[in-house]
């Protein structure tokens, strides 16, 4: 009957044992000591009832065995066993009829005693359980991605169909145990420094503590910051993040210390400081943990300190191997490094560079370089790029250089000349070339390389002068952005993050994978491309057309042009029907059947017209057509201006019940964002010059 009772007061000896170990070391060794002191003993001897028979006192052993074990094996104090003890006392008055209810308490009370094991075991395990204290690091870790299948790189927190780079990267983070409960960050959270408070304030902030009652999520605790948001579709070799992770090093880590007598001895020193830890996953450090698995500490009432510490040569966990096995093949991850505790990847980021990748085509590559060395320095950018207005007030950005890359040539653009370079390539000129424009810059607007590149596209084509780029960024005489399509996302890339004060660190092994897989995904999407290639040149070889039908469709093709030129009243830029007779004439050949590839090139020459979508078009365009005429930039329709979208914001006169709510929404939103986080020229300088020294280094 003790036993049986015993257990129903288990579950309230168990919230009366927050502070057991403490207890525990003060608690007597001897098991008559320890039943003296809780008021019990064995049967043999007095006996603390009365009335019982030898079954029953034989039970009653067991029971005193039982609570002797749970004492020395620290799962209870000796406070909480007297006080269970007086419970059962006190139960023993009650009447019989009681003892069926008691048996089932007791019943349930073994299930929430299993429970409560799981749990704590979980607790043991999962570094995201609220409560459980890990050792964290700050640290930048530099990735890669193929944007192709996926929604963009920033999150839409809520959202269930949201496909982004980021939620595969928390899911990774959060299936690998990495990231840590909030509660244990609410200390660096509320001990952020002004500087940090200031990110906080510039950063876009996460709207998924709102929605959950204010609890903070996992990523708002992990301080995570964004070197670029890229859009969907669009790449990076070079992505960085920053993060607070789940460390190696247990937090009661200690320094591992010589005597001063000179002897090989080692002792345990104070705890290690976030400066003692590794700052890579290879170089091992030597320090004294906790002991675990050891029973002989364990049934100690007061191990020493050496006999509750062991000496263990740690390394920290390799991040990068850990998620790419957890990660999909387009995620990679490159390298890591701690960084210091105010370090942002966005804000001490000095300079971003994009690459955007294209087939050389048609297009005039020196040209493309003149208009690309207009924009570089600093300029007002509003007509190259995608104004929100809610957001943003200043568009002007620094451009600090540019390439126009072939196989054969360089062109080098900086603000004072564009130089040109030969590279080793002996190869002819081929209008299948792959070719890209690099741009570097401080910091870019939403969509502005997408724009740019559709400018510069523009140009090369020869259907704009690279002064155009001039008029564009001449905000008095043109504030308003003319009509055009941006260029396709599929062939941007986020090449590089630069940081003054930053050095990744990469392992062989990581490395050696992350190669494997690159070189799998190159091997898939070169073989498609020679298939493609094969196809083309079977077809213009062995396919052929009467030339009766090419040069009707020619004139079919002139004669649309001609009329939609004359319906926007333009000025006729091909040749006239007569010179196009001409032209047919003397490319006419011998004979009635032609080749598709010759058949192709006269089509070229006569219309200038090719059988693909312009440069960085993509199959989602609306409109083109082979008849299709280019409108000078400048005579197009233009936008609103900024100042027109401004004060719609704030001022929208309208009956209409809906859109005054939604321009409510906006005008808070644009007050909010822009209105009071306004800063001075002097806070910035200040904040970014701080921020900008911010890092951390793999050596």
């Amino acid at each position: 009957m003790l036993f049986r009772s015993y257990l129903l007061c288990d579950t309230s000896m168990r919230t009366m044992s927050t502070g057991r170990e403490t207890k525990n070391k003060m608690a007597p060794s001897s098991p008559d000591e320890i039943l003296a002191q809780i008021g019990l003993h064995h049967s043999n001897g007095s006996s603390s009832g009365s009335g019982r028979d030898d079954d029953k006192g034989s039970h009653d052993d067991v029971a005193c065995q039982v609570i002797i074990h749970l004492i020395q094996s620290g799962k209870i104090s000796i406070d909480d066993a007297t006080n269970a003890v007086k419970a059962v006392r006190s139960k023993s008055s009650s009447s019989k009829g009681s003892m069926g209810a008691s048996t089932h308490e007791a019943k349930t009370s073994l299930n929430t005693k299993k429970a409560d094991k799981m749990q704590k075991n979980n607790e043991k395990s999962n570094s995201n359980t609220p409560g459980e204290k890990y050792r964290t690091r700050h640290v930048a870790l530099q990735f890669s991605y193929d944007g192709t299948d996926y929604s963009g790189f920033a999150q839409n927190v809520g959202k269930e169909c949201d496909n982004s780079v980021e939620k595969a990267l928390f899911a990774a983070l959060e299936k690998t145990r990495l990231l840590v409960s909030p509660d244990q960050m609410m200390g660096v959270i509320s001990s952020d420094s002004a500087v940090e408070k200031e990110n906080a304030d510039r950063d876009e902030l996460e709207e998924e503590e709102s929605k959950n009652n204010n609890q903070i999520s996992a990523r708002t605790a992990s301080k995570y910051s964004r070197c670029g948001r890229t859009d969907k579709g669009v790449h990076a070799n070079g992505q960085v993040v920053a993060l607070y992770l789940k460390s190696a090093f247990p937090l009661l880590a200690k320094n591992v210390i010589s005597p001063k007598d000179g002897n090989d001895a080692k002792e345990p020193g104070n705890i290690l400081e976030d400066d003692d830890l590794p700052k890579n996953s290879l170089d091992a450090l030597e320090c004294f943990v906790p002991r675990r698995g050891n029973k002989k500490s364990k049934q100690e009432t007061n191990p020493s300190l050496t006999e509750s510490l062991e000496i263990k040569s740690i390394t920290e966990y390799d991040y990068p191997r850990i998620l790419n096995n957890i990660l999909p093949s387009s995620i990679r991850i490159l390298g890591w490094c701690p960084v210091s505790s105010d370090f942002s990847a966005r804000f001490s980021c000095y300079q971003r560079t994009y690459r955007y990748f294209f087939p050389r085509r048609n297009l005039d590559l020196a040209a493309m370089a003149k208009g690309l060395q207009h924009m570089m320095g600093r300029h007002d950018f509003r007509n190259l790029c995608k104004m929100n207005c809610e957001q943003v007030y200043n568009f002007e950005r620094v451009l600090v250089g540019g390439k126009v890359v072939s196989p054969q040539i360089v062109y080098s653009v900086s603000e004072d000349a564009v130089a040109t370079q030969d590279t080793p390539q002996t190869a002819p000129l081929c209008d299948r070339d792959m070719c890209h424009v690099e741009i570097s810059g401080q910091a870019f607007l939403w969509h502005q390389i997408r724009c740019i590149m559709s400018i510069l596209f523009q140009v090369g084509r020869q259907l704009e002068s690279p002064n155009i780029v001039k008029e564009l960024l001449d905000i008095r005489t043109n504030p308003a952005k003319p009509s055009y399509d941006m260029a396709s996302e599929n062939a941007l890339v986020l090449q590089e993050c630069s940081f003054a004060n930053l050095t990744l660190g990469r392992s062989v092994k990581n490395l050696w994978d992350v190669t494997k897989v690159l070189e799998q995904r190159w091997e898939k999407h070169a073989l498609a491309t020679e298939r493609a290639r094969d196809l083309l040149a079977t077809v213009k070889s062995e396919a052929h057309v009467r030339w009766t039908d090419l040069t009707t469709f020619i004139e079919q093709i002139a004669k649309e042009r001609r009329r939609k030129e004359q319906k926007r009243d333009m000025k006729l830029n091909d040749n006239g029907e007569e010179d196009i007779q001409q032209l047919l004439l003397d490319l006419a050949p011998s004979v009635e059947m032609i080749s598709w590839g010759n058949a192709v090139s006269v089509i070229q020459k006569v219309l200038g017209v090719y059988p693909h979508l312009p440069n960085g078009y993509n199959e989602a365009t609306k409109g083109f057509t082979d008849s299709s005429v280019h409108t000078p930039l400048m005579e197009r329709a233009k936008g609103t201006t900024y100042e027109e979208k401004v004060q719609s914001i704030l001022g929208a006169d309208t009956n209409d019940s809906d859109a005054v709510r939604k321009s409510s929404k906006r005008r808070e939103r644009y007050e909010e964002n822009i209105i009071k986080k306004r800063k001075t020229a002097e806070e910035d300088k200040a904040f970014y010059d701080h921020m900008l020294k911010q890092g951390g280094s793999s050596v």
